[in-house]
């Protein structure tokens, strides 16, 4: 467990707020990689969240999550599947089996609805471990039942087995995740040193008769990736109507350390039909964040998957490249897209 000191430190730098500062990034797109229904019925209504991970082989394989089209009367339920491509043509994949490597627990009302979101975090000293977001029947209605979970592997990722489900408790009634906890994005920067950035859900706003949730950015740190400390501030919150439109949501982050910078890739919601669109932060040491403010990150495509918004990001290394997937339109149900950029624009 985090020590007492550690929380103090983390404490005062969580109290100084960095300023944002304006950043493009030229972002080369390649276009669609995985329509709805690559999957099977199973992710015909949604196909999103995608997680790549290189292989020891030298393929990628991404976890992705899908979602059946909606039924009337009844909740779609949601899927994790795996597929896999060769580094010489990302744009071809491959499902690693035809079943979901996870679905619906029928049991209990935490994942009942099925998971979402995977985030793989590949050992080689330890199983794989899988943190990735369920949906269950918890929360009241048209509100957001999420909660933060994990699932292991002893076979380098083919097949999984629910470890703790949730895995992150929620924060006392008013925090800022004292609602749900959802994706997380996970790096282990020693042996005994592992860190997550995760969506954590404070409350609920109404905008235009509807309810929309404020959901902002936590931090945890663990020393065996099962067992976790949270922080008790967020590292980044929705700027609400301090913007026009107003920001409801910060989310999904994807965290890459270069050299000594950590980057950070995230999903920002802003009301009044714009939707979510791609926002970048930077950090020295992955607490004190700055973020790029208003700037197209990517930007859309006319009559293209995501012509309307962009969501979900995930980072990789390739190279001398960076490699972004992304879902498209409506949270991914046009589907996932790849675009590129060389590791020298990322100044």
């Amino acid at each position: 467990m985090t020590d007492r000191r550690s929380l103090l430190k983390l404490a005062a730098v969580l109290a100084c707020p960095t300023p944002g500062f304006a950043r493009t990034q030229p972002w080369t797109k390649r276009g669609l990689v995985l329509a709805p229904g690559f999957a099977g019925a199973f992710s015909a209504g949604l196909l999103s969240a995608p997680c790549v991970v290189p292989l020891e082989n030298g393929r990628l394989r991404m976890y992705f999550w899908g979602r059946e089209a909606a039924k009337p009367g009844a909740p779609a339920l949601n899927y994790i599947y795996a597929a896999e491509a060769s580094t010489a043509d990302p744009l071809r994949w491959s499902l690693v089996r035809p079943e979901p490597l996870l679905g619906p627990s029928p049991g209990g009302n935490v994942s009942n609805l099925g998971p979402s979101f995977p985030w793989v975090l590949p050992r080689q000293d330890s199983p794989w471990l899988m943190y990735y977001c369920a949906w269950g029947s918890w929360a009241p209605p048209v509100e957001l039942s999420n909660r933060a979970s994990l699932a292991i592997s002893e076979d380098q990722g083919v097949t999984w087995k629910v470890l703790r489900d949730p895995l992150l408790p929620l924060g006392k009634r008013g925090s800022f995740d004292g609602g749900l906890t959802g994706s997380v994005c996970v790096l282990r920067t020693a042996p005994d040193q592992y860190r997550m950035w995760y969506t954590a859900g404070e409350r609920y706003e109404i905008f235009d008769g509807a309810k929309r949730g404020i959901v902002h950015i936590g931090y945890a740190a663990s020393r065996d990736g099962l067992q976790w400390a949270p922080a008790k501030k967020p590292l980044l919150s929705p700027r609400l109507d301090n913007v026009t439109p107003y920001e409801a949501v910060v989310s999904k982050p994807s965290v890459l350390r270069l050299g000594g910078t950590y980057h950070m890739w995230l999903s920002v919601f802003a009301m009044q039909g714009k939707g979510y669109r791609l926002g970048y932060a930077r950090s020295r040491d992955g607490l004190r964040w700055e973020r790029s403010l208003d700037q197209e990150i990517l930007p859309l495509t006319p009559g293209g998957f995501d012509s309307i918004n962009q969501s979900y990001p995930n980072v990789i290394e390739a190279g001398d490249e960076l490699w972004m997937f992304y879902a498209g339109d409506r949270f991914g149900s046009t589907g996932i897209g790849l675009a590129t950029l060389k590791k020298s624009a990322l100044a």
